[in-house]
């Protein structure tokens, strides 16, 4: 996961009980970061988290960006929620990641222990 998902996921889940601190990025990184949130709709919640963690010294917004941010506050929509969280979960990539001879060896296991359970 990058820089950028993890400060998303600290911005979220701002209000647990832990709150693990904002990790330092450039203007561009928090440009980025805005254009996520806006593609996916969770402005919301990241517009709460920015609030929250107005004392953080790692979050180093321009004004004008922040303003953008808490302009994002509305309604909270849990199935945008779900979907951003899918797509981080996909963008891992953990099935590309895996050797090609781990998938063979899941493979024929697999296969014998379907040939054991027809038997």
């Amino acid at each position: 996961m990058n820089i950028i998902q993890r400060n998303i996921d600290r911005l979220i889940y701002s209000d647990s009980s832990r709150r693990d601190p904002i990790e330092p990025m450039t203007a561009w990184k928090w440009n980025r970061l805005y254009q996520i949130v806006k593609q996916y709709g969770i402005g919301p919640w990241v517009a709460e988290g920015i609030q929250t963690y107005s004392d953080d010294f790692f979050l180093q917004l321009t004004p004008t960006l922040r303003q953008q941010f808490l302009d994002l506050q509305g309604e909270k929509d849990s199935e945008l929620l779900k979907r951003y969280e899918l797509q981080v979960e996909r963008s891992k990539g953990f099935l590309h990641k895996l050797k090609r001879q781990s998938i063979q060896a899941y493979t024929h296991d697999f296969v014998n222990t379907i040939k054991n359970i027809e038997e």
